[in-house]
């Protein structure tokens, strides 16, 4: 039986495990934790459960329980600890093979608990395993280079040290003495071993919780550092201001305002900005803070300490600062840029008026010579030889003069904001502009929109028209249909007639190939590149042609409509 004040001492460590263990979920819920701490938070409860067990060891029980399970649940939690110390000084954890070290203690206790009965032999095979655990641990600790932790540390190292010298003692102490060294026993080193024991628990849990702490402290400042780095190394105007007065500005926001950070701390936001845009600028700093929608990247002016002015791009979000709701602006100077684009904006308009001017010349000439060649046919009409030159001439002038109007279609591309279009109502603008002999075109769905250059309804009259020409007599039915992929949208355009032959996929798209102008399905292909839809040729000769266009997602949508 255990004495009253052995089992006061077991109450105490059990009371003591089951607050830390509390402690440390209380902190692991509401708090960062890096790797280890929750393996050390279960090493507890384990423990706690453990002397749970030694405490309820009075009262009548299966022996086996009463000593064997406790003493392997102990066992079990001082090499989770190890376990955790690992994970949190090296990222790496006790291999878990080593967990099988409890399968022969565990025989070895039982076997003299029931077969030999020696209290030394179990005390001697417990210690086998926790002391070197202890000593490993300690390794551990004092093998880590962090100058911040270091006391932290070394009082993790010592409590772990002390602990295995503890045991030690009490080992050689019940081989070398002669007597009772039963935990019930008179020795007065068990109450010793138990106060000290107590002592230690709470000291090495406490420097494990201060080293997550010292930890997580370490990576904030280590964090705030890299990112005041980044802002005081953007070539951007970095600013935190209250949507009136500036809190921080970068060193390159600096320049534009001071000679000093403190010159422009403290300023109003407005001794910045242009003003032509303070106003538009100020409603946009009320709009945010009424928690309206997000809203996209502006454009303002921004005027320099020396009067200049320039052009920049503007982001700003909510944060807070120290407790505070504020700003956070980032400016990227796009003057450069935007003299290029107006330079850039301004040559393609004179080259856009240059080549209107030029084609309509040219389109006016062709249209003299091809009535001049027309009257030459009527004028020598008897010989077979000259009609035969005028005939092909007229041909020549004609695919000149689609191949003119390719040219403005051309221009056209991608000189327009691509917006949302219905492709149902596409189809049908294109079969009422198309000689359909009776072929029926059906689509599956009318309400899906594509997001796609202006010119994408030339898509559709491209592919129904190159489906007319080349389909044959027998083709009777052309099938639009659509189904959604992994990488977004396919919608298909077949046919079931003649289809196309397999040596002429390969150039199918390129300009100029084909028996008439060569142009249809090349500017479908320019035109559906320009919002990144792909277009290919997928069906069998023989039995109709098949075009898959692949819409990436974000561009295409079903409105729901009937």
């Amino acid at each position: 039986m255990l004495t009253l004040d052995t089992v006061t001492l077991f109450v105490t460590l059990f009371l003591i495990n089951a607050v830390l263990t509390l402690i440390l979920f209380t902190f692991w819920r509401s708090q960062k934790t890096h790797k280890g701490f929750s393996t050390w938070m279960l090493s507890l409860l384990v423990a706690t459960c453990g002397y749970f067990l030694f405490v309820i060891g009075t009262s009548p029980m299966p022996f086996l329980l009463a000593s064997t399970v406790p003493n392997l649940l102990v066992m079990l939690s001082f090499l989770m600890r190890l376990d955790s110390t690992g994970k949190f000084f090296r990222s790496r954890g006790l291999p878990r093979i080593l967990y099988g070290i409890l399968v022969p203690a565990a025989l070895l206790l039982l076997w003299f608990t029931f077969r030999v009965d020696s209290q030394l032999m179990r005390g001697i095979i417990i210690a086998v395993i926790l002391v070197p655990t202890f000593l490993a641990a300690t390794h551990i600790a004092l093998q880590v280079r962090e100058p911040g932790t270091r006391s932290l540390r070394y009082s993790f190292a010592a409590a772990l040290m002390v602990t295995a010298l503890l045991w030690t003692i009490v080992i050689a102490n019940a081989i070398f003495i002669p007597g009772n060294h039963s935990l019930g026993g008179p020795d007065p080193i068990n109450q010793i071993f138990f106060i000290v024991t107590i002592i230690m628990e709470v000291l090495v849990t406490c420097s494990f919780l201060m080293l997550n702490m010292a930890r997580s402290q370490a990576n904030l400042q280590e964090s705030e550092e890299r990112y005041r780095n980044l802002a005081d190394n953007l070539p951007d105007y970095v600013l935190i201001h209250d949507g009136m007065v500036i809190r921080y500005a970068n060193p390159a926001a600096t320049l534009t305002g001071g000679s000093s950070r403190e010159t422009l701390a403290g300023q109003p936001i407005n001794s910045l900005i242009s003003p032509a845009d303070a106003g538009s600028s100020g409603e946009f700093i009320r709009a945010l803070g009424s928690n309206g929608p997000p809203f996209p990247v502006s454009e303002i002016d921004i005027r320099l300490r020396d009067g200049t002015v320039r052009h920049c791009q503007v982001k700003t979000v909510r944060i807070d600062d120290a407790g505070i709701m504020a700003y956070l602006s980032v400016i990227t100077d796009i003057t450069e840029r935007k003299t290029a684009e107006d330079a850039l904006f301004r040559l393609n308009k004179k080259l856009t008026i240059l080549s209107s001017v030029t084609r309509h010349d040219i389109k006016n000439q062709l249209m003299a010579l091809s009535t001049y060649l027309e009257l030459s046919k009527e004028i020598l009409g008897n010989d077979p030889t000259a009609s035969e030159y005028l005939t092909r001439g007229m041909m020549i002038v004609k695919t000149m003069g689609h191949q003119i109007d390719f040219t403005r279609i051309y221009d056209d591309m991608g000189t327009t904001a691509p917006v949302w279009q219905n492709v149902d109502a596409g189809i049908r603008r294109a079969v009422a502009a198309l000689p359909m002999r009776g072929v029926k075109v059906s689509i599956d769905r009318v309400d899906l929109e594509i997001y796609a250059d202006p010119l994408f309804e030339k898509v559709s009259y491209n592919l129904i028209d190159n489906a007319l020409k080349y389909g044959g007599e027998a083709m009777a039915t052309i099938r639009i249909t659509c189904h959604e992929t992994g990488t977004g949208l396919v919608v298909t355009c077949e046919d079931d007639g003649a289809g196309i032959a397999g040596e002429d996929k390969a150039r199918l798209f390129e300009q100029g190939y084909g028996k008439n102008t060569g142009l249809g399905l090349f500017l479908t292909r320019e035109i559906l590149a320009i919002t990144g839809i792909t277009i290919t040729e997928m069906g069998e000769p023989g039995k109709g042609a098949r075009f898959e266009m692949v819409v990436p997602k974000g561009a295409y949508r079903f409105i729901g409509r009937e």
